[in-house]
């Protein structure tokens, strides 16, 4: 009877790299619910709906699994043929006649009678050993190329789950890359949409020059609720304002300004003509 590795092979392989993979997940509980599904897998065949980055996870290992399953029923169903052939007698041909090796040996035994005590049949001992030495030949033959199929198997393998690897690595950066482009309101009134990308862009200006980006923001944000307009790109136009007041700030003289006075371009952001911008 066919083995089935579901059922009958009593364990499974846990594979060092995929430690990897467990600590890429986000909970404990993620976690836990990846191993239970690959005990259900290995156990029973039943594959549990998961999502997200367990899936993938999931999947990866499962085909792992599933490899080295097959892996071990063929090499039982190898083993099992090799005994099969090694202790069924010969049959006979379709005429009736007996193998020959089969008549030998039975008239080995009606002569037995007929040698005298004392003398060993030293004949056949050899040819049985010879025989043995063969059949445990060929099996070790059987079992090496098993091996060698199983490591082509791996190795297949192996390149499959670095190029999932790379597909996930792919998406993670995809990720990284949509979250610094979602837009976001800012302002008093919520109609300045600047992506957290352009914002932390601004703030590492405004802080190297030692400038207020709320301020722009605040500014510019009440500046169109009054005028009841819609700015298309507050980017470029709080961009443009950062420049000037950067270079009139790195010109002025010390004596002129002192500290973070921000009076001085409070007044030119509120009387700045925006027309142009729109």
């Amino acid at each position: 009877m066919a083995k089935n590795f579901h059922t009958d092979n009593k364990a499974f392989m846990l594979y060092k790299d995929w430690e990897d993979i467990f600590q890429a997940l986000d909970s404990s509980e993620e976690i836990g619910e990846l191993v239970m599904a690959l005990f259900a897998y290995a156990k029973r065949g039943e594959t549990p709906k998961l999502s997200g980055g367990t899936k993938i996870a999931f999947l990866m290992m499962r085909a792992a699994i599933e490899r080295d399953g097959i892996a071990w029923e063929e090499m039982c169903a190898q083993r099992s043929e090799c005994g099969k052939k090694g202790g069924r007698p010969k049959k006979s041909d379709e005429s009736g006649n007996t193998d020959e090796k089969a008549e030998q040996t039975a008239a080995s035994a009606d002569n037995a009678e007929e040698k005298p005590q004392g003398i060993n049949d030293t004949a056949e001992k050899p040819k049985a050993i010879s025989q043995t030495k063969r059949f445990s030949e060929k099996a070790k033959k059987a079992d090496k190329d098993i091996d060698i199929d199983k490591d082509k198997d791996i190795d297949k393998d192996i390149d499959k789950d670095k190029d999932k690897d790379k597909a996930i690595d792919k998406e993670k950066k995809k990720d990284a890359g949509t979250a610094k482009s979602v837009v976001r309101s800012f302002g008093t009134h919520k109609n300045i949409m600047l992506t957290s990308e352009q914002y932390n862009e601004l703030e590492s200006r405004c802080r190297s020059v030692g400038l207020s980006l709320e301020s722009y923001i605040s500014k510019l944000s009440q500046w169109l609720f009054t005028k009841g307009r819609h700015c298309t790109d507050p980017y470029r136009i709080i961009s443009g304002w950062l420049d000037n007041d950067s270079k009139r700030k790195t010109a002025a003289k010390p004596k002129e300004r002192q500290g973070c006075d921000l009076s001085w371009y409070d007044d030119f952001a509120m009387n700045f003509d925006l027309s142009k911008f729109f």
